[in-house]
């Protein structure tokens, strides 16, 4: 009876058995499926958030350039308050080139000094003009309503831009006026309203503002409520070219526009029509100099597509467990493959490694017994007798032998280029005749480029002693080197020149030295080699990527440094 019972499974277990399977992958979907969707808002509130503050930052960025730059005009005011407003031209110019402003401070167009005057005293201004600029410049435009005039008599640098705008009146025009009167009633740096220049002679042509800074000194005329204006005119797509070059570099779009005129002061390139539906869009305002600006900010392409976040997908597909199991277990065998096959690789790489070095090695011992020979041959020459020859030729063998340990010794540590071209070629030619000049940059390798150079300045300097004839009378080497473009394009030009007394022909075949210098420049520092063989001479160049010559980490540093040297 009771085996009867058991022997069959019970109606509702055989259901569970059957809906299991189902039931297994609803729960591990949804369970997927839920933390996918809460990855996701999680990657879009901090994609949101870092776009926040990169417009923060952009705001930040204009408001401090707007600050460095008025620093830059309080300390021209405390200047003339200083020398009460004796200043000329010369001085005025010494402290301008001082500040850098065309390097340091780009936006701005120069600064300068704005003399107030009443209407029909214009005369006074032009004497100051020619007495400064040597030019007969007279105020405009010529005829005004206003009572006062504020003509500008002093403009640095003195470019072809600026230089057009001397004895302009810029109280005659109302949005220059307006900034000036608010400046004066307020004591207080004022920006005008979008204006454009009167330096803007060219085609491109852009929005332009100034700031005005007032200031009265003792000894200028009573009548007169100030002495003038110290000012600053400004590009204002320049100012934004400034902050969106700056380091790290910005992944935004920007437009900005004068509140009151509802005028844009510039626009980056690409930027849409503002969106205020969008998440990675905002709006910030500014004060610039008493006015408001509102910079429309959205996200670039590059912005958008660095922060698309793929873990909610992956979390997703990581529900699918069996899937995920045969995508590990296929990324396992396809990574021990590419392990093997990279070994397999390096083992090749250092038999031939191997092979270079034997190599290497024979022709090294031949070349010496070479330079022995010539140097013995030399030595004979030059001595007087035995003794004499001894003791010559033995120091010639001793200094080889300190410069290979110099040279052993390089291959460890950095090493400066003209010292270790210096080393060999002392080391190739000791106390011969040879005639070389060096010149060049002061250049840092690193182990490789060492080792590269050390070997291709042995085989070029033996060659020279063997076949070039360096060492013969009316024959010379020189040596020079100097860097070519600039940024991740650098490269260095090595250029060897020999001139010998007979003529040079170019080899029938390429030796094992020729090979050995293609392998250390071509193949070791991605470079390239020409050879130019000359009626009476060779010249030889050798360029090489200067990122080559020094470790990344290094090479950065010294990027952002700014330094000349590799």
């Amino acid at each position: 009876m009771f085996r009867a019972v058991f022997s069959h499974p019970a109606p509702w277990s055989f259901q569970l058995n059957r809906f299991l399977p189902a039931l297994v992958f609803l729960v591990v979907a949804a369970i997927g499926l839920g933390m996918s969707l809460s990855l996701y808002r999680a990657s879009e509130v901090k994609r949101v958030a870092k776009f926040e503050a990169y417009a923060d930052e952009a705001a930040a960025r204009i408001v401090g350039r707007y600050k460095q730059h008025l620093s830059l005009l309080e300390g021209t005011k405390a200047l003339f308050e200083a020398t009460s407003g004796a200043i000329n031209r010369t001085a005025f110019k010494t402290y301008v080139d001082g500040l850098d402003t065309e390097g340091r401070y780009d936006g701005i167009q120069g600064i300068g000094f704005a003399r107030l005057i009443h209407a029909g005293n214009e005369g006074v201004v032009e004497t100051e003009i020619k007495r400064n600029y040597g030019k007969d410049r007279k105020v405009w435009p010529e005829t005004t309503d206003q009572d006062y005039r504020t003509p500008i008599v002093l403009l640095e640098p003195n470019d072809i831009r600026n230089d057009v705008a001397l004895g302009y009146d810029m109280y005659s025009d109302p949005i220059r006026r307006a900034a000036m009167s608010a400046a004066f009633a307020t004591d207080t740096p004022m920006a005008s309203g979008p204006v454009q220049l009167v330096q803007e002679i060219t085609t491109d042509k852009q929005t332009g503002f100034l700031i005005y800074v007032p200031f009265k000194v003792d000894n200028d005329d009573s009548s007169l409520p100030l002495s003038g204006f110290v000012y600053a005119p400004f590009r204002a797509g320049d100012l934004y070219h400034a902050i969106s070059t700056e380091e790290p570099i910005l992944p935004l779009q920007i437009m900005a526009t004068d509140v009151e005129t509802n005028i844009t002061m510039f626009q980056s390139d690409g930027f849409a029509k503002p969106d205020t539906t969008s998440r990675l869009s905002a709006a910030r305002d500014v004060d610039i100099g008493g006015r408001k600006w509102t910079l429309h900010i959205q996200a670039d392409e590059s912005f958008r597509a660095d922060q698309f976040d793929v873990t909610p997908f992956v979390v997703a597909a990581v529900s699918l467990l069996l899937a995920v199991a045969l995508a590990l277990s296929a990324q396992s065998q396809i990574k021990a493959l590419s392990t093997a096959r990279a070994m397999h690789e390096l083992s090749e790489k250092s038999l031939q490694e191997r092979d270079l070095m034997l190599q290497e090695m024979k022709h090294r011992i031949k070349n010496s017994i070479a330079r022995v020979l010539a140097m013995a041959r030399q030595t004979a020459r030059h001595s007087d007798d035995l003794k004499a020859f001894m003791d010559s030729y033995t120091a010639r063998l001793q200094a080889m032998s300190t410069a290979q340990d110099v040279l052993t010794r390089s291959h460890w540590q950095r090493a400066d280029l003209k010292e270790l071209l210096t080393k060999e070629l002392a080391q190739v030619f000791g106390d011969s005749d040879a005639s070389y000049d060096i010149t060049g940059p002061a250049v840092e390798l690193d182990e490789k480029a060492t080792q590269a150079f050390s070997l291709t300045f042995h085989e070029l300097a033996t060659n020279a002693l063997k076949y070039g004839g360096v060492s013969e009378a009316g024959a010379s080497l020189s040596v020079d080197w100097a860097y070519e473009e600039a940024g991740r394009n650098r490269k260095l030009r090595l250029t060897w020149s020999e001139t010998g007394s007979e003529p040079v022909t170019p080899p029938t075949k390429k030796g094992f030295g020729t090979r050995l210098i293609d392998a250390n420049i071509i193949g070791e520092l991605n470079g390239s080699i020409e050879r130019h063989y000359r009626e009476m001479g060779l010249s030889i160049a050798i360029i090489v990527p200067a990122a080559e010559m020094i470790t990344k980490r290094r090479w950065r540093r010294r990027r952002r440094a700014g330094t000349e040297t590799v």
